[in-house]
Formats: C-alpha cells, structure tokens, sequence
C-alpha cells in the first residue's frame, strides 16, 4: 500500500491562514457584522428580547434573502463558543455543585428524549414532507449542520435540504425562546446577564484565557465535542468553585457574543433561492412547533418530578445548537450551567449515534444498486 503524500513544506496553518484572509473575507464579514449591528441597535431602541441576538439574526436574515453577499466564518464561532464557556464556567458555584447533584437523571431523561423526538420528526419529514430517509432522518438529527450536512451527504442525502432545514430549526428555536419565556413569566429577556456579575482584574483575565486556551487545545487533541465551549467552561469552572478567580467577563463581551452569534445564524441563508426557502420553510415551521409541543411536556414533566427551574429544563432540552441555546440561557440568567452541560450530553450522543447512522445508510443504499 503506498503512503499518502505528503503535504507541501509551505502548506503550514500561517500559510492556509493567511490564504483564506482575502479582501472578499473581509467584506462578506464586515457586510454582516454591519448589518447585524444596525439590526441590534434598532431592536434594543424598541426593547425587544434578547436584542443583541434577536435583532442581528433578523437584520442578517432579511439581508440574505435579499441577496446580500455575507458570511461569518466558522473560526469567529470557534471565538465565540470559548468566550461563552468563561461565562458559563463563571456561572459555577459552591451552590451549583450541590444542585448537580440532581442532574445525572436529568441528563439520562436527555439521553432517551433526543433519539424519541428525532424519529418524530424523522416521520415527520419523511411522510408529510416527503424527503427521502435519508434527508429526512439527518434533517431531524439535533447535531450540529456541518456534521450533519457532511453525514448526511455521505449516507445519500441531499446536502442543500438537510442544511437548510437545520439552519431553520436553529433560527426559528431561537425566535420562538424569548418569546415563550415572556409568555411563562411576563418578563421581557433583556439579555445583560446577571446585572450583579462582578468584573475580573487583568490578572484573573490572563489566568482565565491561559487555562482555557490550554483545556481547549487538549480537548481538541483528544476529539471532545464542542471543544471550544466544553474545554473553557470546566478551566473557568475550576478557577471559580475553587476561588482562584472570582469576577466574571466585562457584560460588553456577552453582548458582542450575541451579536456575532445572531449575525452568524441569519448569514447562513445567504444564497439560499427563495422559492427553495418557501418549500421547505412551511414544513420546517410545523416541524419546530411539534418539537416546542414535545419538548415543552417532557420539560414540564421533569421539572416537576425533579423540582427543576422549568425555564431551565425547556431551554437545556429545546434542540437548538449547544452555543444558541446555552447563550440565551446566560442572557436570561436561567442556570446557564445547567442548560450547557446537558446541550454538551447530547451533542455527544449525537456524535456517537450519527457515524453509525451514516454508515448503515450507506450499506443500506449501495445494497440496494447491487440489486437493481
């Protein structure tokens, strides 16, 4: 068997890097980022929920239907999801340790609830909306869309359905959160976090970013899950329960995580054809009321029998991305570690499930030619 070749001396990552910070890169990011920004500043003049991300989400949205070129890169998220673990990880007490207690049954109600609404939802498409299995079953699978997209890819799907059905999933759970919260508690979600967060000095900034960068680079050598997230909140988890640092993130820094966030969401349906957008956003409307219906029962239900926050169950077992979902909950303050750590359980589940789904696929399909 020949070895593969090898990579040119100069293909380093300063290199690729370097290559992929063009003058069109800049633009589509600025373009975004300026129009999510607009979209930010008009929503929080009006006091909508969760402004910083609702605004540019909707503002970015609009834009790509509109046709307007944009983008934000994949590695401004990885940014993002680093950041949001400090937060997260500062949320983390004394207190919260002794409440954790109750969450590894929670976290099994996760387990078993994500397989159960993916084969709802699987059916769903598959019958109602009439996708292939395939399409159908990697459009329900609550993962993250690149891997999806790819998986699904593989196992025969078709790529352009399954990722814009994601990408409506996630931007219509985010939409649908703010206001089913001001539904439940009559307050509106202003998105500033706990108000009462005290600031870290310089010195407890540089220890913080030292130890997350390091846990992130280890779980990214090792293959964790959302490693960005996951790595920074257990460094600045450790850091705060163990009193090594006791301030939080300036709340400027929660706002620009929203504002990216929001922009990145909307940016996603650039290019996208609106009468391809008009087929499949109907049923993908259907789809996320009839997850809402199920994930708001089973919510109910373990919130009752565990005598959990129910806004804290809904929102760590809603199916949106683990990034999304667990930034609303820091923007309400509603046990924002408790929402990321069961987001973080099933993306891992996801993980484990979704090769082994691919491949039986594939198997199942190329089975299928031999016999024609």
């Amino acid at each position: 068997m020949s070895s593969p070749p090898e990579r040119p001396a100069n293909d380093s990552w300063i290199n690729r890097l370097s290559g992929s910070l063009t003058p069109k890169f800049f633009k589509n990011l600025f373009v975004a980022l300026g129009i999510g920004l607009v979209g930010g500043l008009i929503a929080h003049s009006i006091n909508m929920p969760l402004a910083w991300m609702m605004g540019p989400m909707l503002a970015t949205f609009v834009a790509s239907l509109l046709r307007v070129r944009m983008g934000i890169p994949m590695r401004f998220r990885s940014v993002i999801l680093g950041v949001i673990g400090v937060f997260l990880g500062a949320s983390f007490t004394p207190d919260t340790l002794d409440q954790a207690a109750r969450w590894p049954i929670s976290m099994i109600a996760v387990l078993l609830y994500v397989p159960i609404i993916t084969l709802v939802v699987t059916w769903f498409y598959s019958k109602v909306a009439k996708l292939d299995p395939a399409t159908a079953l990697f459009s329900a699978t609550p993962g993250g869309l690149t891997p999806m997209v790819v998986l699904g890819a593989a196992a025969g799907g078709n790529e352009q359905e399954i990722a814009l059905t994601q990408g409506l999933r996630v931007l219509l759970l985010v939409m649908s959160a703010p206001a089913i919260v001001l539904l439940i508690t009559g307050v509106v979600a202003n998105g500033h976090g706990d108000s009462n967060a005290i600031q870290m000095t310089l010195s407890e900034g540089l220890i913080t970013a030292f130890c997350a960068i390091t846990t992130v680079l280890i779980f990214r050598k090792i293959g964790v899950p959302a490693a960005e997230m996951a790595g920074a909140m257990l460094a600045s988890m450790a850091l705060h329960v163990t009193g090594v640092v006791e301030g939080n993130l300036p709340a400027w820094l929660l706002a620009g995580s929203l504002l990216i966030l929001g922009s990145a969401i909307g940016s996603r349906f650039a290019g996208v054809k609106l009468s391809f957008l008009a087929r499949l956003a109907g049923y993908s409307i259907f789809a996320t009321v009839l997850i809402l219906a199920f994930t708001g029962g089973v919510a109910w239900f373990v919130s009752d029998w565990l005598d959990l926050d129910y806004i804290a169950v809904l929102l760590a077992f809603a199916p949106g991305g683990v990034a999304e979902m667990s930034l609303i909950a820091l923007a309400l303050n509603v046990e924002p570690s408790f929402v990321a750590f069961h987001h973080i359980v099933r993306i891992f589940e996801i993980v484990l499930l979704a090769p082994i789904m691919a491949k039986w696929f594939e198997r199942y399909r190329q089975n299928r030619l031999n016999n024609l």
